[in-house]
């Protein structure tokens, strides 16, 4: 049996169970259509009264207070690297060993925003720092990390060391400390000991000089004053000559002890600069000027059997 392409109507003669399903679905979108309608205009009423809130809100607040960055803490602040490098000296056989430290500084500038700027200027302060301890390391022995240091640190100060990018500007102030080739300082070993040995026996020459200088100061004035006084009748007649004897004596051993510390003074090691290098240091081998010869005989009994210790001007007198 063929199908029927139109089906009979339902009963009662209402429309067919399709059409009813489409009306349905028909009535359901237009009732979702005004109440989207409807949810966005309460929407729209509602952030606008929020907006006005939040406009009433930020109107006595400053701009950058309210959405730009925290501003940088006041005062300078500072960062501090380190660097090594090592410069040839004088004909190119040994080395000058250069340590700096970096102290890098900036004021109005973040720590993070310092941190990055003495980081990316690194490598052109360090290549400042190589071009002017080379130039002065070229004309120096060496031996003489000392001078290079004095230089470098002068010729380091009269430079420029601000750097800028973006507006920011940074400062760098370094600090230098040099260091000899570890060879040429073994080598300089020996010659440094024997050099601090012959300071110690200057100063311990100079000591014994000045002592004696003032022992035989101490020693004129008593015997000054003694010979001005009156002489005890018991002392017999030659008190007064041995008095007068002893004082012409003392007076010469203070003048020779006088002439012996000039000499000694004159004749102390010098170590700047206008002395040449390669003479350097023969002051400091020259041994004392023998005095022994111009000392006079210390008063007293033992002036005949040989020279005799000065007394004590402290200890207590025999009557």
């Amino acid at each position: 049996m063929a199908d029927n392409p139109n089906p009979a109507p339902a009963a009662g003669g209402g429309p067919p169970p399709d059409a009813r399903t489409g009306q349905r679905w028909r009535r359901w979108g237009e009732n979702a259509l005004t109440t989207g309608a409807r949810l966005s205009v309460e929407t729209g009423q509602w952030l606008s009264r929020r907006w006005g809130q939040v406009v009433a809100l930020l109107r006595g607040m400053e701009p950058a207070a309210a959405f730009g960055p925290p501003p940088p803490p006041p005062g300078r602040l500072t960062e501090r690297r380190d660097a090594e490098l090592a410069v040839p000296a004088q004909g190119y056989v040994y080395v000058f060993h250069v340590r700096a430290s970096l102290m890098w500084w900036s004021e109005g500038l973040r720590p993070e925003d310092l941190s990055w700027h003495a980081h990316y200027f690194q490598p052109h302060a360090v290549q400042k720092l190589t071009r002017l301890a080379a130039d002065l390391a070229r004309t120096l022995p060496p031996h003489r990390a000392g001078d290079l240091e004095v230089r470098l640190q002068r010729a380091v100060d009269a430079a420029d060391w601000a750097f800028s990018r973006g507006g920011k500007t940074v400062t760098c102030e370094p600090e230098i400390r040099v260091r000899l080739d570890e060879r040429v300082r073994r080598a300089l070993l020996p010659y440094s000991e024997r050099l601090v040995t012959l300071e110690s026996e200057y100063e311990l020459h100079l000591a014994r000089a000045r002592r004696a200088e003032q022992l035989a100061r101490r020693w004129t004035g008593i015997l000054q004053e003694f010979a001005a006084g009156p002489v005890p009748a018991a002392a017999g007649p030659t008190a007064e000559e041995n008095v007068v004897d002893a004082v012409r004596r003392m007076t010469a051993l203070q003048k020779i002890a006088a002439r012996w510390v000039e000499e000694l003074l004159r004749d102390r090691p010098r170590t700047d600069e206008s002395r040449p290098a390669g003479r350097r240091g023969d002051a400091v081998t020259r041994q004392p000027p023998d005095r022994a010869r111009d000392v006079p005989k210390q008063p007293g009994p033992a002036a005949g059997s040989g020279d005799a210790v000065a007394p004590d001007p402290d200890a207590p007198r025999q009557a």
